[in-house]
Order: C-alpha cells, then sequence, then structure tokens
C-alpha cells in the first residue's frame, strides 16, 4: 500500500488526529507521541488520548470532523516499522490494538456521533517493555510519518489554535 497516496485521499476537509498509547511502554506510545510531534503543526485538530481514546469523544465530537484518523500501535504480524492504514471493516482482520477496547466498538462510536469516516494508522510495533522508550526502528518511523503529515496537511500561521 502507498501510504502517502492513501492518506492524501483522505486527510482532507476538517480532520482529526487522535493519538493512542502508553508512553511507559515503549513502541506502544508512538500514538501519543506523533500527535505531541503533530500538535501545533498541522491545520488539524490533534487530540493526544493516551490510554483512554474513550474518554476523549466529547472533544472528538466537539472538533466537528470530516475524517477521524486515529494513529495507535497495532500488532498486525507485519515487520516493525510497517504501516497499514485500517477501516473499521480490517480490525477482525487484525485484531484489535495493544489497548483494552475494541477498537470496532471505537470506530462505531466515532462514526455514529461524528459522522466522520474513521481510519486507524497502524504501526507495528517492534516491542513494548514496560518503562522502555520507543525502539530505534519506531523512532524513524514515527519522523517519517511527522514529515508526511507535515507534507499533506497545511501547515497552521501562527497563534491558531488547532487542537484540544
Amino acid at each position: 500500500m502507498d501510504i502517502k497516496a492513501a492518506l492524501k485521499n483522505i486527510l482532507k476537509d476538517r480532520v482529526t488526529i487522535v493519538g493512542v498509547g502508553n508512553v511507559m511502554r515503549g513502541d506502544d506510545g508512538l500514538g501519543s507521541i506523533l500527535s505531541e510531534y503533530l500538535k501545533g503543526r498541522v491545520s488539524a485538530c490533534v487530540i493526544d488520548t493516551g490510554l483512554s481514546p474513550e474518554n476523549h469523544i466529547k472533544k472528538i465530537r466537539d472538533s466537528k470532523p470530516n475524517t477521524v484518523l486515529i494513529i495507535d500501535a497495532a500488532d498486525f504480524g507485519g515487520d516493525a516499522g510497517d504501516i497499514k492504514l485500517l477501516r473499521k471493516s480490517d480490525i477482525p482482520l487484525y485484531g484489535i490494538s495493544t489497548h483494552n477496547a475494541s477498537l470496532a466498538l471505537f470506530f462505531d462510536f466515532l462514526e455514529t456521533t461524528t459522522s466522520a469516516a474513521v481510519y486507524m494508522l497502524a504501526i507495528q510495533p517492534a516491542g513494548n517493555e514496560v518503562n522502555a522508550s520507543l525502539s530505534n526502528i519506531i523512532e524513524k518511523k514515527c519522523k517519517e510519518v511527522e514529515s508526511l503529515f507535515l507534507e499533506l496537511l497545511p501547515r497552521v500561521a501562527r497563534n491558531t489554535p488547532n487542537h484540544l
């Protein structure tokens, strides 16, 4: 899959990026870390939900998105750093992320409450050890993905709020 082309097709109009992850568990924190990289630098609403994306439904809904893009570590059997762009229908094929709540339910709820198209940018982690930082390969992949977002989403003007 050409991830750049796929993202270019969906990152239009009002986009909300939702970072999910546990920064205390190595690569599992990549969604949260990437969202922090992007806050204030792209023309999308960027929300770091940490371990509890379901607790941020109101913020996501209030951003009035046409597109919601969840960024999370997910074990889909690929090589460390592989990326997949998933829809809700893909979740049963790859299981769920490394978090407790079913992502299919989260997708359903977001689609129902926002009427937005919901996607997940899933990145295959190398590890998720407690008290570890990002692995070198995932840190490099995060920088590549950050550059991709900066290219695809117009940069924001100074003093323009773009996250909640």
